[in-house]
């Protein structure tokens, strides 16, 4: 990786693995943290108002990405980057004094409204990085984040019975706040002032299959939480053991996905991409009809290794040739935030109204789609690539 762009990356993924480790360290008690602390009727309430919390954030993250991107692309990653980390510290720090489950409600979605550092950190890389070298840039991004996003549930697993949930919040706001000191020490691409396109529906409207690709590669990939302590007692797992099961399957497929990404975004080319999708669609169902621990093992980790190269492809795919990368990447991000919102609404509601192989086959049926999405992509790129090497060709004559 050459010099001139190897300080951005690094900054970039080192910021976003130790804010999503702080971030996502409330992860592994906030369902607890409502029904003991704020005491809703049952923790099964207390499990859908933690659900609800996540999807309202999820999707004003989604809703704001554009902008955050645009404001990147104007001002530079440096601050916004610290505006992230000041907002995220300061609403993580007053989760601690939440009395209310609407309260919860609120501030996460007033977290997701001030975007999130994968944004900044993506629009970073793409503005540093080469066309040719990023989709490897994206990789180590997305390995970074997904890092942190393991190890931040673990270390609240851990801290929480000891200091209690309220005092982990603050834990979580000062770890958020002491990357504010190295983010401004470190180099980041400047901003391009007032030159910076605005988001528009005109920025949309050149990038609706990116869009769509992204979103429904995305929830081809986020749909297993909610259904998964269902799947393991139908394989005859104890009530008592569940919580430790699905945490470790979990985490298990994370560190699966997080380690295929650097190799597998290497050595995929990008019109590869419809063929991986296709076999994960097989896999997915796979997953559904064969009803066992170790098949579900065996085909998480099959799904998360064809399904690694593809976010990063899809990413790097958006933003070449683009003056406006902060735009593209908060509208690819914005796809990617649906997309993870809605897939674990469709996979339980599936599974409540029909069946738990019925909410496999939706799902299988998504990433068909996917499959699709990204062959439309491909072909398309394909063809704009020729068409430019035609231009250059009766240029040179």
């Amino acid at each position: 990786m050459p010099q001139s762009y190897r300080s951005t990356v690094i900054t970039s993924c080192f910021i976003q693995f130790v804010s999503t480790l702080s971030l996502t360290f409330i992860n592994a008690f906030i369902t607890l943290f409502i029904f003991y602390d704020i005491g809703v009727g049952s923790l099964s309430q207390a499990a859908v108002w933690s659900g609800l919390s996540t999807f309202v954030a999820g999707s004003c993250l989604a809703i704001a990405s554009p902008f955050w991107g645009y404001m990147t692309d104007r001002y530079g990653a440096k601050w916004m980057m610290v505006r992230v980390l000041i907002t995220h510290s300061v609403t993580t720090a007053l989760l601690s004094f939440a009395g209310s489950v609407e309260m919860v409600v609120v501030l996460r979605a007033l977290r997701g409204f001030m975007g999130g550092t994968s944004i900044v950190a993506i629009a970073a890389i793409a503005q540093a990085t080469p066309d040719e070298d990023m989709p490897k840039a994206m990789g180590y991004q997305h390995t970074a984040q997904l890092m942190g996003g393991i190890f931040g549930p673990i270390f609240g697993g851990l801290v929480a019975p000891l200091v209690g949930f309220r005092a982990c919040f603050m834990i979580s706001a000062v770890a958020i706040a002491f990357t504010i000191p190295l983010t401004l020490m470190l180099t980041w691409p400047e901003g391009q002032g007032k030159k910076a396109k605005k988001p528009s529906m005109g920025s949309l409207a050149g990038m609706e299959r990116q869009f769509t690709a992204m979103f429904l590669v995305r929830a081809s990939l986020n749909f297993l939480t909610p259904i998964l302590p269902v799947y393991l007692r139908s394989t005859g797992i104890g009530e008592d053991q569940l919580t430790a099961y699905t945490g470790g399957i979990i985490t298990i497929g994370n560190l699966a996905l997080a380690s295929s990404i650097p190799v597998m975004t290497r050595v995929t080319p990008r019109h590869r991409i419809p063929a991986l999708m296709g076999v994960q669609s097989i896999v997915i169902l796979a997953q559904g009809v064969v009803i066992s621990l170790p098949s579900l093992l065996i085909f998480r980790i099959s799904q998360m290794v064809v399904h690694s190269p593809v976010p990063p492809q899809l990413f790097s795919a958006a933003t070449e040739s683009r003056d406006d990368k902060g735009t593209a990447i908060g509208l690819m991000s914005s796809a990617k935030f649906f997309g993870g919102s809605l897939s674990p609404v469709i996979s339980s509601t599936a599974n409540l109204l029909v069946g738990l192989s019925f909410a496999f086959g939706c799902m299988s049926a998504i990433s068909v789609a996917a499959a699709l999405a990204t062959w439309r992509l491909v072909r398309e790129n394909g063809a704009r690539s020729v068409d430019k090497e035609l231009l250059l060709d009766v240029e040179s004559d």
